[in-house]
């Protein structure tokens, strides 16, 4: 299927979602919101997806909201609520899908965009990457990302990286612990491919159930959560891949998982 605002190709058992608004630093309108989410629900439901990485064509991985269609709205409330919306259901997919999302930030990420990189599982950032929370620069609540960054800085540091709207290096993101791997800029496909690489040899099922136990961590209470992850090892054990991993270990052999 072709698409207005971004590419979508399938590379063995990876899906490369490129988002493609050059012109506009790959900012989200509507369209791109809208486009995003289906390609997200489709590659999240295909099982011959292991691994998701999203990037951005040109100088930048994504600007974050379409500035100059806020501009231009008529109803510029009723605009940013649907222009919201749209964007956490991309987030709420990207956390929801029980595969490993790789962010690819091969230069400016704000705001929304940045957002959209902290709701993926990893982040790959080239070294001259600039990133920012960025709405308060325009006299805007954020719409999207308080969380993610408060979470992961806490609440100090979340207050002056969101409040002062600070622009931090893709270096500084690594030292907060934003991002996992910091690579020049041609570099960034090798460590891409190093990272699915890696995925590719592990068996789905389980990275999956682990990425939603970790997700789940973050709401549950101890007690709950302990439950959860031992129905879900236990469900796990039923699977083909359990088999072959425990038959591999013990017979001192490299497991060929199936996803099965």
């Amino acid at each position: 299927m072709d698409y207005e605002t971004l590419h979508l190709s399938i590379q063995g058992k990876t899906a490369f979602i490129v988002l493609n608004r050059p012109d506009r630093l790959n900012s989200f309108d509507m369209r791109l919101g809208h486009e995003l989410y289906e390609v997200l629900h489709d590659v999240g439901r295909n099982p011959d997806v292991c691994c998701v990485v999203i990037r951005g064509t040109g100088k930048g991985f994504c600007g974050g909201g379409d500035v100059k269609e806020m501009h231009a709205a008529a109803d510029k409330s009723r605009f940013l609520r649907d222009l919201t919306r749209a964007i956490h259901r991309c987030v709420i997919e990207i956390r929801s899908m029980e595969k490993p999302v790789i962010a690819a930030v091969n230069g400016a990420a704000f705001g929304a965009g940045l957002s959209l990189a902290l709701a993926c599982d990893m982040i790959i950032a080239v070294k001259d990457a600039k990133m920012n929370t960025a709405f308060i620069g325009i006299g805007l609540a954020p719409g999207c990302g308080t969380q993610f960054v408060t979470k992961t800085l806490g609440y100090q540091k979340a207050c002056e990286y969101i409040l002062t709207s600070k622009t931090f290096t893709a270096e500084e993101g690594y030292h907060l612990g934003l991002i996992n791997k910091v690579v020049e800029p041609d570099q960034l496909d090798a460590a891409l491919q190093e990272v699915i690489s890696t995925f590719q040899g592990l068996p789905p099922i389980a990275v999956g159930k682990a990425k939603m136990l970790i997700n789940k961590s973050l709401e549950n209470d101890m007690i709950s959560h302990l439950e959860l992850e031992s129905k879900t090892a236990a469900w796990s054990a039923g699977t083909q891949d359990f088999a072959e991993g425990v038959a591999a270990f013990v017979e001192k052999h490299k497991p060929q998982f199936k996803g099965k």
